[in-house]
């Protein structure tokens, strides 16, 4: 069995975690069961079905399999501590075990590759007041489940998302959605949608912290000036998407020397951020977006990443005494914002909502049934969901052929899902499909970003492509339709969600021909899963049925600003996001 896997790996072909854990199942194999207890105190099992090996080469790629299951676990649930619980005493399989401790760099501080997942988990061990991560293994039968602790019903979740349209009706809110390569935001004032920024950037090659939190808040203290300054032309000239940084901060200075803003104040702001949230601070720090930070050797990264945290405080100051920013994953507002509109609707959310934003990378968001974000990282963009496509990982991160994302250097769901992978499949399929948008040189082919960052025009030539017909263009997106059923696999495996429907925010549902080809190839691999746009279909709440009337822009691309407007007036607990 596995001699036929090593093959299909060796000629570029996928070898789907998935496909690997069945046929493991359903041959000779040993359970290894992974006993995980998270930050909410819950222990959780999930047993893996670890097949034998007879070779090198077949333990090889075992252990790949191994290490995969444990990123994947630990990138979806976080936690205080892994144990592995192996059903006997078996040196070959403890020594592949041992194996793990150097492949994760458990003792190390900077890790890189797999270690990546321990530093996130190290850090968020420490925002809750707990010693560093534990990955141990140990011969013994795993220890019973604790028991997951009572939530309140979802039918009350419908009655207060349904509240926080009312508390709009009165209220100065500020909605942002911050992207890979662009940020989104939105403000509204005594229920009224005022007007929406798209403001376009490259955090990743931003050198210190400052450079990512400036433009965030920025933007914020102009949409602040909306109610009094919306109509001069200063203001609007700014609202442009073609506004640079430097043009936006004179104006702001400009039109604030004009106007008294004190009493301008928000009652709620809401931030949509891809990265690890807990608790309204930004906490993961392994993302694309802090690359710069990271390579920066005139700084030590972990002091520098800390400021970032602080960006709940700096936009508070925009706020009137007592209000609390509220700041969660990309996914996690994504998933309440198609809560909030299915509850307008009238529609029933008993078994929770599930959510993805599909852009520059994916994310992923929970609303379980019960009504509560539930305290995970969720970071299934670091998934790894392909032990195979072996020629495909000689190439550099930054290469448009790679499988390999540039922050860890490991084959993960970043190069399957989202923008890279659209350029991978293209260029992959047809390289004249990427025709003059790329870059080469001795060692490498991109998209080009300098002068000019060409990757959102890059997709959406692609796009466009597909939505005239062109079947090779099609065919991108059906394949990352065919991988979003992939990693929709792994999900359903660690997590078991109630529902299975999938709303889909981003760029990649703006066009109904490429939305289609995504759910296509989705039904090929997971024909039980329903994806469903979120585009003026979800509008349902005043705000975005305001944001599904305008010309200019569509729900589709400002779907989660408009909802963080809501979710930034959640105000009543910090123990979580919804309780």
């Amino acid at each position: 069995m596995l001699n036929d896997r090593i093959e299909t790996a060796e000629r570029g072909a996928a070898l789907w975690l998935g496909d690997m854990r069945e046929q493991a199942a359903n041959g000779k194999h040993r359970d290894l069961v992974f006993e995980l207890r998270t930050l909410d105190g819950v222990t959780r099992c999930f047993s893996w079905p670890l097949p034998d090996w007879e070779s090198d080469a077949e333990r090889k790629l075992v252990r790949e399999y191994l290490a995969a299951a444990v990123f994947n676990t630990l990138s979806c649930f976080g936690g205080e501590r892994l144990c592995l619980c192996l059903p006997e005493e078996n040196p070959e399989l403890l020594s592949l075990l041992q194996e793990l401790r150097e492949l994760f760099q458990l003792e190390e501080t900077e890790r890189t590759g797999y270690g990546k997942v321990v530093q996130i988990a190290d850090r968020l061990c420490r925002a809750a007041g707990k010693e560093r991560f534990r990955l141990e293994w140990e011969t013994r039968a795993p220890s019973e489940q604790h028991p997951i602790p009572e939530q309140r019903p979802a039918i009350e979740l419908q009655t207060r998302l349904r509240t926080l349209t009312q508390a709009a009706a009165s209220a100065f809110c500020c909605g942002i959605d911050v992207g890979g390569t662009d940020i989104k935001a939105a403000v509204s004032h005594r229920g009224r949608l005022l007007c929406v920024k798209e403001y376009d950037w490259d955090p990743a090659g931003f050198q210190t912290a400052e450079e990512l939190i400036e433009p965030i808040c920025l933007l914020a203290r102009l949409l602040r000036l909306a109610p009094v300054c919306g109509e001069k032309e200063l203001f609007q000239n700014a609202l442009r998407r073609s506004a640079g940084i430097t043009e936006i901060r004179e104006a702001v200075e400009a039109l604030e020397k004009s106007v008294d803003p004190s009493p301008l104040s928000f009652d709620g702001v809401g931030l949509s951020f891809p990265d690890v949230v807990m608790h309204d601070r930004i906490l993961g720090g392994e993302t694309p977006k802090t690359r710069g930070m990271r390579e920066n050797p005139a700084l030590v990264y972990e002091t520098e990443f800390a400021k970032i945290g602080q960006l709940g405080e700096r936009l508070g100051s925009l706020c009137r005494p007592g209000v609390r920013v509220r700041i969660a994953n990309d996914g996690n507002v994504a998933a309440f914002s198609s809560a909030l509109e299915m509850a307008c609707q009238g529609t029933d959310i008993a078994d929770g909502v599930f959510a993805h934003s599909l852009g520059t990378d994916l994310g992923t968001g929970w609303l379980p049934e019960e009504g509560v974000f539930l305290p995970f990282p969720l970071e299934m963009y670091d998934f790894l969901i392909d032990l195979g496509s072996h020629p495909q990982r000689a190439f550099a991160p930054e290469d448009v052929r790679s499988v390999r994302n540039e922050n860890s250097g490991l084959p993960d769901a970043r190069k399957y899902l989202g923008q890279s992978a659209a350029f991978r499949l293209a260029y992959e399929r047809k390289p004249a499909l990427l025709e003059g948008f790329l870059e080469r040189t001795e060692d490498r082919i991109a998209v080009r970003t300098t002068p000019e960052d060409l990757r959102k025009p890059c997709l959406e030539h692609l796009m466009q492509q597909a939505e005239s017909g062109d079947p090779d263009a099609c065919a991108v997106f059906r394949e990352i339709g065919r991988n979003l059923g992939q990693i929709s696999r792994e999900i359903d495996f660690l997590l078991h969600p109630g529902t299975k429907q999938r709303y889909l925010f981003g760029r990649f549902i703006k066009h109904p021909v490429c939305f289609r080809l995504l759910r296509q190839g989705c039904r090929e691999i997971m024909p039980e899963l329903e994806l469903l746009p979120a585009d003026d279909s979800l509008a349902f709440s005043p705000l975005m049925r305001q944001l599904a009337e305008r010309r200019d822009v569509t729900v589709a691309q400002f779907g989660q600003a408009v909802g963080a407007i809501y979710f930034g007036l959640l105000q009543e607990e910090h123990k979580d996001e919804t309780k």
